[in-house]
């Protein structure tokens, strides 16, 4: 029989060279709360108990997948966000703490605001627009996507939330100018150029939709030109545009917004201090 202090070395041992010791502890801290509830205190507290057979084969299933490089959230075919449990599948982006802050700028500039109509383009797990919604006093919400297999799990996380958003199957990249309705437009489309590649992590490019994440490395700004210029006609008169950005290309896309007429343009840090948010008003 194997003790949860087995269990801890057995996951280092064979995932150390993968992902290192601490974000090893931490997955394996991640599953026990999925299967036991446990913290991270509670594992420690209880590491001499014995696992039964059952969850010895249940943990034994998770480290193989680990060790193939599939992402835990896929495994457990959930995640966190913003304090949200959200569904998750292959066909939808992993969200991560950068677009977190995406979302708690929104919320914290616009909180004065009631009745917001708000568009999410490219809103793949819904994370964004869920909790925007959430999190927005009386605000509408619709969500745009390109994949009807990533909106089937947005839609699935905001009945799950109880998050009243339009989800529309649309692309960007093909429309014409639309009618002025949305107070705020937001995105984080995809913005990783293809010779990225070769820095990007395995699990990451052999498990994430591509759809989600590259752009030509000979149109790093792709998505925000088309977004940008779709706010002109879309965004009602000092409607507001977020963006999440890829870090290399912060000043690029400020630029194109100014050039593009909108203004009080604000190139914003994540908590690492990258480029990370760029927002705009439209002219």
């Amino acid at each position: 029989m194997q003790t949860y202090k087995d269990l801890k070395n057995e996951w280092l041992a064979v995932l150390n060279n993968y992902y290192g010791p601490e974000e090893t502890h931490a997955m394996l801290c991640r599953v026990t709360d999925y299967r036991r509830s446990w913290s991270a205190i509670d594992l420690l507290i209880n590491q001499d108990q014995y696992l039964t057979t059952e969850d010895q084969n249940w943990y034994a299933d998770v480290l193989k997948e680990l060790s193939q490089l599939k992402p835990i959230q896929y495994i457990l075919g959930e995640t966190y966000f913003y304090g949200h449990c959200l569904t998750l599948s292959r066909d939808v982006l992993i969200p991560r703490p950068e677009t977190e802050e995406l979302v708690d700028l929104i919320i914290k500039r616009e909180a004065s605001a009631v009745g917001l109509n708000v568009l999410d383009i490219g809103t793949g797990s819904g994370a964004i627009a869920v909790s925007l919604k959430l999190g927005l006093t009386g605000s509408h919400l619709t969500a745009w996507d390109i994949s009807p297999k990533a909106l089937r799990i947005a839609k699935s996380n905001a009945i799950q939330l109880g998050a009243a958003v339009c989800f529309e199957e649309k692309n960007v990249l093909t429309l014409g100018p639309q009618k002025a309705v949305w107070d705020v437009i937001v995105s984080n489309p995809p913005y990783v150029c293809m010779s990225e590649k070769a820095h990007m992590r395995a699990h990451v490019l052999t498990q994430e939709p591509d759809l989600a994440l590259f752009v030509p490395d000979d149109e790093p700004l792709l998505f925000y030109q088309k977004i940008a210029e779709l706010g002109l006609s879309s965004l009602l008169p000092n409607g507001r545009i977020y963006f999440e950005i890829n870090a290399a290309f912060g000043q690029e896309t400020q630029t194109l917004l100014m050039h593009l007429g909108y203004h009080s343009v604000s190139l914003i840090n994540d908590s690492y201090g990258k480029p990370r948010i760029v927002s705009a008003v439209r002219p």
